[in-house]
């Protein structure tokens, strides 16, 4: 008995050391991927692909866990692999960019960023630019810009500078031409996403000229390096050769995600069946157990953040190595914690997966697993792009609050973990035993519902703060209820399975088509449209849900 007590103090540190480790690496990860820089579109499709990838493991695993009683063995081993793998994010290059302007010289000279000239220079929009005009540092940039012939004579004699004309020649044309440049804050031009800011000076070499203008117009593609923040997000455009499956910067991405996502997945489909072996008979303790988890993704989403803030020097980019230290650090400690929890190795049947099929013609487990895919696709939207709309707002309507953004997101998820998820985990035993697994289930999407709405009708991205309590409902009591319901319907001898193919369903199938859907809508329509869709959606499945529960209550009352 004292041995079972220990190895559940163990449980509860292993659930808060290891869901602390990754928490800022999970809760991050889009706006990683954003700032490396890929497309919302493409992080919704590499979700999809991860999800779909945890759908195919967590039921292997649990198989051969169940089959060949290797479970300690494989849980230690993926909760290590996970930490490292974590860690070795840190190297992993972003796409390759450069920061691109159109110098133009006619009656004034003007610096174009965010134009979409020749489909060459990203489209600026209206939030970057309420932030540039809220900068109040003068602007200087250094200009390398191409060497056409044209551009080089009329500089040379619009600005006086006889010296330079000679040395243009045709064996030069391949070298670029450093300016040093002084700019109005001030927009100049502002003419379909072409947004121009007036030269104040220019220095080439020794030559300084002032509010320089030209004879005729000529234009020139440069490479910028300027000291303003906003500016260069505005000029900075992806670019490489082919496609995106021809840069080792993204199979290096790839791979190594793919690696950690596998080792999460692992370790979430065999921690909790591991506290269900330690609990015994005592199912409705499982919530006691997993909200220290709750509570230390909070905590530690808090402290990451706020580490990011502080270790970064640009309100645009981010710096994010602190949170890989403390994920690595975080789960080594972890490791030795799990390594003394005593695991109960399942017995094996000849029949799991016989055994598993069987569960398929029971229309209320079938209506079960159409819940959790249902939750995985809601659950989707907050963890693949709540980030990425808190982002949104703050540039489009707060930009003062850009210098602490990462502290507010990780803000964001201490709420919905300690103030949401654990409370409602811890009881969510007393709460299932009042109003029953099926209204819990209802609940859960009527509430998501209230929450997608909600985000999409305020511009503060302070106020999702206090909304983020109701994912104390969403995820903490719907994650109780998901794990208890699975661990009552699976036979004795495939628990870890039918609990990893539930886990696998809510990712795999929910998670990654909540992904493929939200970036094709958030992309299309934006945050807002995108939000108000999923509002609309998962009101109706919940009001489906209760419909169904009523109808199984008329015809069980009918029956003689």
């Amino acid at each position: 008995m004292f041995s079972v007590n220990k190895s559940m103090l163990r449980m509860k540190f292993h659930y808060f050391l290891y869901l602390g480790g990754i928490a800022s690496i999970v809760g991050f990860s889009p706006t990683i991927a954003k700032q490396m820089g890929y497309s919302p579109i493409l992080v919704g499709y590499l979700y999809t692909y991860l999800s779909i990838l945890s759908f195919l493991v967590k039921p292997i695993i649990g198989l051969i866990v169940d089959k060949f009683r290797v479970k300690r063995i494989t849980f230690l081993a993926f909760v290590l692999t996970c930490g490292l793998t974590a860690f070795v994010l840190n190297f992993i290059q972003k796409l390759p960019t450069e920061t691109a302007a159109i110098l133009s010289c006619n009656s004034k000279t003007v610096l174009d960023v965010g134009s979409n000239i020749n489909g060459q220079l990203p489209q600026c929009d209206d939030s970057l630019k309420q932030l540039l005009m809220n900068n109040s540092m003068s602007i200087t940039c250094q200009l390398y810009c191409q060497p056409n012939k044209s551009f080089w004579d009329e500089m040379c004699k619009s600005w006086s500078m006889d010296y330079c004309a000679p040395q243009y020649n045709t064996n030069t044309s391949n070298n670029l031409v450093h300016l040093n440049v002084s700019l109005f804050k001030s927009l100049t031009d502002e003419i379909e996403n072409n947004y121009g800011f007036e030269v104040k000076s220019m220095q080439f070499k020794e030559t300084q000229v002032f509010f320089p203008t030209c004879l005729k117009p000529v234009s020139s593609r440069c490479k910028i390096d300027c000291s303003n923040d906003f500016i260069m997000e505005l000029a900075t455009i992806t670019v490489f050769e082919g496609n995106i499956f021809g840069l080792h910067q993204f199979w290096e991405y790839f791979i190594v995600m793919s690696l950690f996502w596998i080792s999460q997945a692992i370790t979430w489909s065999l921690q909790d069946p591991i506290c269900f072996d330690l609990l015994g008979d005592k199912l409705e303790d499982f919530g006691k157990q997993r909200c220290w988890g709750s509570i230390s993704w909070g905590l530690f989403s808090i402290f990451g953040g706020a580490l990011v803030d502080y270790f970064s020097d640009s309100d645009i980019h981010k710096n994010y190595f602190p949170i890989y230290y403390l994920c690595l650090i975080i789960i080594l400690c972890d490791f030795v914690v799990a390594y003394k929890i005593k695991i109960t190795e399942t017995i094996g049947s000849k029949n799991t997966l016989s055994d598993i099929f069987k569960l398929l013609t029971n229309v209320n487990v079938v209506i079960f697993f159409v819940w959790i895919i249902s939750m995985g696709i809601c659950t989707s939207m907050v963890w693949n792009y709540l980030f990425w709309y808190m982002e949104d707002l703050t540039q489009k309507y707060h930009s003062e609050k850009q210098l602490w953004i990462k502290t507010l997101q990780g803000s964001a998820i201490g709420i919905q973990c300690i103030g949401g998820e654990m409370p409602f985990l811890f009881f969510s035993g007393w709460i299932i035993k009042r109003i029953g697994h099926t209204y819990c289930m209802a609940l859960g999407l009527i509430t998501f519902a209230v929450r997608f709405y909600l985000y999409s009708i305020i511009t503060n991205p302070i106020w999702i703060l206090p909304i983020e309590f109701t994912n104390g409902i969403t995820f903490g009591l719907c994650h109780a209820v998901l794990m208890e319901y699975a661990r009552i319907i699976a036979p004795a001898s495939a628990v870890t399975t039918v609990v990893g193919f539930s886990g696998a369903l809510f990712e795999g199938v929910g998670v990654s088509l909540g992904g493929v859907i939200g970036g094709f809508f958030y992309e299309k329509f934006g945050g807002v449209s995108t939000f108000k869709i999923f509002s609309s959606g998962s009101l109706l499945m919940g009001i489906l849900h209760v419909l169904f529960i009523v109808f199984s209550k008329k015809n069980i009352n009918r029956a003689p």
